[in-house]
């Protein structure tokens, strides 16, 4: 008590200071306010009089509304008769909140309030709107909901003074889920509670909303009501909304009650009298609702089964409902069901509904149908067809075959119930070969020719509902029995080294290729089962030769017969391993064979070299497998490699030069002199340009030149005797000849003495003895003395003999440059060395310049114009001089 009077304390010392502030406020507002239009000065201000009576009392308010948290005070000014203002005490009160006796006004509650100025008999009231101040906390201000229509949610604030006043702003959840903000539309699903919540800024509040149905719309009867005969029942329909969720059915107010049969007074309770079905309604202010009772006679005297309706035969998958005819103690009869429990039915089906005991027949035939009711048992015998058709289907009987194999298809209609009966329909083949297909007059007989995917069509027309069935049968023939095996390989040669695949294909008596089947093998005569299993079918022969493979399964055989032959080569064998000499130009055979990974031998076919064809060739023989012939051309020692598959081997081979077909003889001069000696050089040439050797025992040499002698080999020594130009060697071997000619130039005596220079050296030396003996005599005449005479003699021999030595060396001078004359370039024009050019071009062979005869020695332009100067030697070689 003493904390809140404290607090109330504070509370009036800052409400006082609040108003002292609020009054200067005002005074200052009203001085300086724009809205005044004239200052007025405190000497202008109207007069006030003490001695006159006022006749009324106006009150004046700073405001013309405020919240429950502001403080206002009022001004209440006296006026006479006269309209002046007169002095005088005033009083103040007003229906709620508090107010001083200077008029300042402390609200409570929210809402218009009077205030009232009082003076003597004088009073005047004042009508304040107070409004809910700054909300302080939260509240939800709903407390229901109904279901399935549209709910608003809103919420109040509540101020210092616990003012309401609503609120748009609040953000709303109902059980965690989010609603919306303001004042958004509920649907709830269902009744019952609901944990709803409100928030606005740091305030929240959550009330739990019970969801309720909405306006009473219908009372709901029980299905199944019953009772027997004489009974009594109270009757207690449900009052539902028009969702049809349940509620008290108070709620409609007094209830009024009728019934077609027997009796029910104002609280619901139902007197039952005669059998039957009976309307029974209630209704409630506006509200009704109809039910339907059944009463059942009483305790049952005699019972009979009956079936509603009762044709003369029933239809199978048609519906049928199952009573008793019941005779009662009081002699009421009627129908009743029994439960579903005290009936049974040796086809078909029982079901309930609604208290009512329904039969759907199946099988066709006579069915019993057996009740018992209060210990009667009562039964009937029935006659049960098959329905209207609902559908057709098509039988496969059997329902698996493979070809070859024959089978029927029959069409069947189908009624509700899945009974089943034959039907002349039409039969189309959709896929699969029609002419494998026999029609009857209510089936067809198939025998396919093929496996695979077969597909079947029928149409059949019910003249009984004005309805086509359309249906069709797809199934998958399968393989006849195994007719035939085929085995790959028949009369091939294959290698012994690679696994060779038989591939054994399995096929019946239509030519369709089965799954493969277990075999029995038989290779050569032998079982070789396990081995070809192993290696799934594939045979790895080790033999070469022919061999018969036999394959067999349900008595079924096949047999191919194979020629094995050698394998990949690993290793060459011919019969010159250890080398091999060939004359070049003569064809040798070699018997080749490979040997495979077994060491089975086979002649060699397919062998290749890598020796050049200038060197030799090497290629198949016509002698037959396994022969290969070869011909040297280029004589010399040679590694002749032969190379199968993987395998090589490499021979030691030597070409000799062939057989001579020419006869060839070079000097070592073109040009001698007599009384030279010359060595000429004899050799042959064979097919392939290889040089022969010429053995001297049947060479015969004879030169126009003078005589020969054998020296060694292939040389013999000439003697140059005679002299010519055309001087030449006739040369004879095994029936060869070959001509050497050479230029023999003259000298002195016949060369008797040697050659011209030797002759002139002698004959110089012979002259020049004869001068010195001419000179020692004249001047031993003259007395001269002896040893100056000897010197001076042999001074001028000297003398002589370099004079003679020095005309030797411009006779050789003159000679070589005569014939440097013979080499110097020939003039000729850039025209003509074109020209020539492109014919050396076009014939492939140098052209010989102006000047100089083809094929003979001189000057001659290649195909790059170049002039060049080529010797010819007698024996038909070219050497290039400049």
């Amino acid at each position: 008590m003493i904390e809140k009077f404290g607090i109330l304390k504070i509370r009036g010392i800052v409400v006082k200071k609040l108003i002292a502030h609020t009054i200067i406020v005002l005074f200052l507002f009203g001085l300086f306010s724009p809205y005044t239009d004239s200052v007025v000065e405190f000497e202008e201000q109207q007069e006030v009089y003490y001695n006159s009576s006022a006749v009324r009392i106006d009150i004046s308010s700073p405001a013309l509304s405020m919240t429950a948290d502001e403080v206002i005070t009022f001004t209440a000014t006296l006026y006479d008769s006269v309209n002046s203002i007169v002095a005088g005490e005033v009083s103040w009160s007003s229906t709620n909140g508090t107010i001083t006796d200077d008029g300042t006004f402390y609200p409570w509650s929210s809402g218009v309030i009077s205030i009232q100025a009082s003076h003597g008999t004088l009073s005047t009231v004042y009508n304040m709107t107070v409004e809910a101040g700054i909300g302080q906390s939260i509240e939800i201000s709903f407390d229901y909901a109904n279901v399935l229509v549209p709910n608003t949610l809103t919420a109040n604030l509540i101020d210092a003074r616990g003012n309401h006043k609503p609120t748009l702003d609040a953000v709303w959840t109902v059980d965690g889920d989010y609603i919306g903000q303001g004042t958004p539309q509920w649907v709830p699903q269902d009744i019952g509670d609901y944990h709803v919540v409100a928030r606005l800024y740091q305030m929240e509040t959550s009330k739990t909303i019970e969801v309720i149905a909405g306006n009473p719309h219908e009372f709901i009867f029980p299905v199944g009501m019953q009772i027997q005969s004489g009974g009594i029942v109270k009757l207690e329909p449900t009052l539902i909304d028009i969702n049809g969720f349940e509620m008290s059915s108070n709620l409609a107010g007094p209830k009024v009650w009728s019934v077609e049969n027997g009796t029910v007074n104002s609280t619901g309770w139902f007197f039952a009298t005669h059998p039957g079905y009976w309307n029974v309604t209630v209704s409630a202010s506006g509200i009704s609702g109809t039910g339907v009772i059944r009463v059942v006679p009483s305790d049952a005297t005699t019972s009979q089964l009956r079936i509603i309706p009762s044709p003369d035969y029933f239809t199978a998958g048609e519906i049928y409902e199952l009573t008793c005819f019941r005779t009662d103690n009081l002699g009421y009869s009627g129908t009743i069901t029994p439960s579903i429990s005290n009936f049974s039915v040796t086809s078909g089906s029982l079901s309930q509904d609604d208290g009512r005991v329904f039969w759907t027949p199946m099988t066709e035939g006579f069915q019993d149908i057996t009740v018992t009711d209060f210990d009667i048992t009562s039964t009937q015998t029935v006659l049960v067809k098959h329905g209207t058709a609902i559908d057709t289907k098509i039988k496969l009987s059997p329902p698996v075959i493979s070809a070859g194999q024959q089978s029927s298809l029959s069409v069947f209609a189908v009624d509700l119930a899945g009974n089943e009966w034959p039907i002349n329909a039409t039969i189309t083949t959709a896929v699969g070969n029609s002419s494998a297909l026999t029609h009857y007059e209510t089936w067809s007989s198939l025998v396919p020719d093929s496996t695979g995917f077969w597909r079947f069509e029928s149409t059949w027309y019910d003249y009984t509902t004005d309805i086509r069935f359309d249906s069709s049968i797809q199934f998958e023939v399968g393989f006849g029995r195994l007719s035939q095996i085929t085995l790959d390989g028949q009369g091939m040669e294959i290698p012994v080294d690679i696994a060779f695949d038989l591939n054994p294909k399995f096929f019946d008596s239509y030519g369709n290729q089965l799954e493969d089947i277990g075999l029995n093998w038989t290779i050569d005569g032998e079982d070789s089962t396990l081995q070809m299993i192993l290696s799934e079918s594939k045979w790895v022969p080790t033999t070469v030769g022919s061999h018969e493979i036999q394959a067999n399964a349900a008595g079924i055989f096949s047999i191919v017969t194979l020629s094995v032959s050698a394998g990949d080569a690993r290793t060459l064998i011919t019969d010159f391993d250890d080398g091999l000499t060939v004359n070049a130009g003569v064809t040798s055979e070699l018997f080749i064979q490979i040997a495979d990974s077994r060491q089975n031998l086979a002649p060699a076919e397919n062998v290749y070299t890598t020796m050049e064809n200038e060197t030799g060739i090497f290629e198949p023989s016509t002698s037959g497998r396994g022969y290969w012939s070869f011909t040297g051309k280029k004589a010399g020692q040679y590694d002749l490699v032969l190379i199968q598959d993987n395998a090589e081997i490499m021979i030691d081979l030597t070409i000799n030069p062939g057989e001579v077909i020419q006869l060839f003889g070079s000097s070592d001069k073109s040009e001698y002199k007599q009384g030279d000696k010359g060595l000429l050089k004899i050799y042959g040439i064979d097919s392939n340009g290889n040089t022969v050797e010429i053995e001297p025992e049947n060479t015969t040499i004879s030169c126009t030149s003078g005589s020969s002698n054998f020296v060694t080999g292939d040389t013999w020594e000439i003697d140059i005797s005679k002299s010519g130009l055309d001087r030449s060697c006739t040369i004879s071997w095994n029936g060869l000849f070959a001509q050497h000619f050479f230029d023999v130039e003259s000298v002195l005596f016949g060369g008797a003495i040697g050659s011209t220079n030797t002759a002139m050296s002698i004959s110089g030396f012979l002259l020049g003895l004869i001068l010195i003996t001419l000179i020692v005599l004249v001047r031993r005449a003259k007395g001269i003395d002896d040893e100056d005479w000897i010197s001076d003699e042999f001074d001028d021999d000297e003398y002589e003999e370099d004079d003679y030595e020095e005309d030797d060396y411009e006779e050789e001078d003159i000679e070589t440059e005569s014939q440097n004359n013979g080499n110097a370039n020939p003039v000729i024009s850039d025209s003509d060395k074109k020209q020539l050019a492109a014919q050396a071009a076009s014939l492939g062979v140098m052209q010989a310049v102006p000047g100089t005869v083809q094929g003979s020695s001189g000057w001659y332009v290649d195909i790059s114009e170049e002039v060049q100067y080529w010797n010819v030697n007698p024996d038909g070689s070219w050497v290039r001089i400049s």
